[in-house]
């Protein structure tokens, strides 16, 4: 059978004809007509007539005009109009016809998975040599989400399951192969706001036997183009920082809209939209009253606890928990990812948990479970193993908390570990217990910002000062409690006060120094009187 890299041979011969960052949507391109050709009824050689042909790009063409619509958008989207002249022009279109003609990719050789395995393989080659991956989502991290979403799902389950921010489909087409294993069959949707991406994607649509128009082309945020569907199984992935200021009027319409339009909750930075992509899939879960809806969405940091108060940040969050939406946060190792290296969450939400979880969130601290990456990939350096992946589907799933038993190792990651029952128990092995998952109230994520206003000072301006209270905290009882007897004269003003939401691992995970030897602080202290001392008596010379 073929590889990729015998496919992508044919880079050699597009070397100083188009920029390296084009090699992809060519051969992605002529793979797809390759692949088309032979999976007819009555294979033609079309493209071994395009390189015979005294005009290859007229040849070309008509072949292109024949295809079905969806086909013919999806080269548009790859730009083959812009690409097969340039081509011509420098006497190399009917070289690469026929480098493809001579391909067997028929179905024979290459089923329809196999197909997809080959195509995603090229993919990824192509993302790569343009080092962005702005549209890439670590396998491990897809498998994990996927078995997290899918966890309630026995074989002989089907769903739809939908991407808002597919890219290039490697998320979709990895977690449809993983499900197909257990025998849980998706029909995939998903929508991408890069022409070529969206393309690629459909074309993968398409070498899979599946439906291409179910991938639409466009910026899910200014318009949802599968807006009458609701469905029951969400990934996603999007851009991290991705501003919105473009589409800021249709953003705040659909929020004034309120219930009526996607961003009710409220609206974040217009810096970032993460928050944004998160209500979008919120709107489009299944009712609970089908069967309801489980989605999985990686986000930074700043998604959990970044903003105020009063920012719309965290109005979004006190949503989810207010309705009891997230089922599980999971704090992944950092430098997974090819184009960031800075801390990652996925989140798991749900509109119909059990009985067992409502009102509860499951914090998991995978930090720990990692190795190193055999050859890093722009910031990738770490990747986690389908062990540590079954770690932590085991912990974010179990109806107990869970602590890892680590053996400390070279370079920060683990020598040995292993995942047990959290029973508050101290190890004397040399090993370490760390926490790994913990289930906390999701109303403990809340908390008054409150405004105290004291007497005014020399200059006649009140001072004001802000404290943030834990939201289990009466406002009035704290305030009664904690600065009235101290300053008679202070105001608690409610007019400035407000509730927030914000979610805290290093809260629940964060392990606390252990206190320095009394001896020892005595030494520093005795040495920092001497040095006192002898400054003192220099001065006074």
């Amino acid at each position: 059978m073929l590889s990729a890299p015998a496919i992508w041979r044919i880079a050699e011969r597009l070397r100083g004809v188009v920029p390296p960052g084009e090699y992809g949507s060519v051969i992605l391109a002529f793979t797809v007509l390759r692949r088309l050709e032979l999976a007819r009824g009555r294979p033609v050689a079309a493209l071994a007539a395009v390189a015979r042909a005294t005009s290859p790009q007229a040849r070309l063409e008509t072949l292109i005009a024949r295809l079905p619509a969806p086909v013919r958008g999806m080269m548009t989207r790859m730009e083959m109009d812009l690409i097969a002249p340039r081509l011509a022009r420098a006497g190399v279109l009917g070289d690469v016809a026929a480098h493809f003609a001579a391909l067997d990719l028929s179905p024979a050789l290459y089923g329809t998975q196999d197909m997809a395995r080959l195509f995603e393989e090229l993919v990824h080659h192509f993302d790569s040599s343009e080092d962005t991956g702005a549209h890439y989502t670590p396998p491990e991290v897809g498998d994990l989400m996927t078995d997290l979403v899918f966890a309630p799902d026995d074989a002989g389950t089907g769903h739809a399951l939908y991407d808002p921010a597919v890219g290039t489909g490697a998320l979709l087409g990895r977690a449809a192969d993983r499900l197909a294993a257990r025998g849980v069959m998706v029909d995939l949707f998903g929508q991408e706001i890069s022409p070529r991406a969206c393309a690629i994607c459909q074309a993968d649509m398409l070498l899979r036997g599946r439906n291409p128009a179910h991938i639409q082309p466009g910026n899910t945020l200014a318009a949802d183009h599968h807006s009458r569907r609701r469905f029951a199984r969400m990934l996603a992935n999007p851009p991290f920082g991705q501003e919105w200021r473009g589409i800021r009027p249709a953003i705040q319409a659909e929020h004034a809209a309120g219930a009526a339009g996607r961003f009710a909750a409220g609206l974040p930075r217009v810096a970032d939209g993460s928050m944004l992509f998160l209500q979008h899939l919120l709107a489009k879960m299944r009712k609970p009253v089908h069967g309801g809806a489980r989605v999985g969405m990686v986000t930074h940091g700043a998604a959990l606890g970044g903003g105020g108060a009063e920012s719309g940040e965290s109005a979004i969050r006190r949503h989810l928990v207010d309705h009891d939406l997230i089922d599980t946060l999971i704090a992944l190792p950092p430098d997974m990812f090819v184009n960031t290296g800075i801390a990652t969450y996925v989140w798991i939400l749900d509109n119909c948990k059990p009985a067992g979880r409502q009102g509860m969130v499951r914090l998991v601290d995978a930090t720990g479970l990692w190795q190193r990456c055999p050859r890093s990939s722009g910031e990738k350096r770490r990747e986690m193993t389908q062990a540590h992946i079954a770690a932590v589907v085991q912990a974010s799933t179990a109806g107990h908390d869970m602590d890892l038993i680590v053996q400390p190792g070279a370079e920060g990651a683990a020598a040995d570990w292993h995942a047990v029952t959290h029973d508050g128990s101290v190890r004397m092995d040399g090993t370490c217990a760390l926490p790994l998952s913990r289930s906390v109230k999701g109303e403990d994520f809340l908390y008054h910002s409150l405004s105290v206003e004291r007497a005014a000072n020399c200059d006649g301006a009140p001072t004001r000062l802000t404290f943030t209270v834990d939201g289990a905290d009466d406002p009035q009882a704290w305030f009664a409690r904690m600065i009235q007897p101290f300053d008679p004269t202070a105001r608690l003003d409610r007019t400035r006060s407000t509730t927030g939401c914000a979610i805290s691992f290093a809260r629940y995970f964060g392990a606390p120094s252990a206190p320095r030897a009394l001896h020892a602080i005595e030494a520093d202290l005795h040495h920092s009187m001497a040095r006192l001392a002898a400054l003192v008596e220099k001065g006074g010379r």
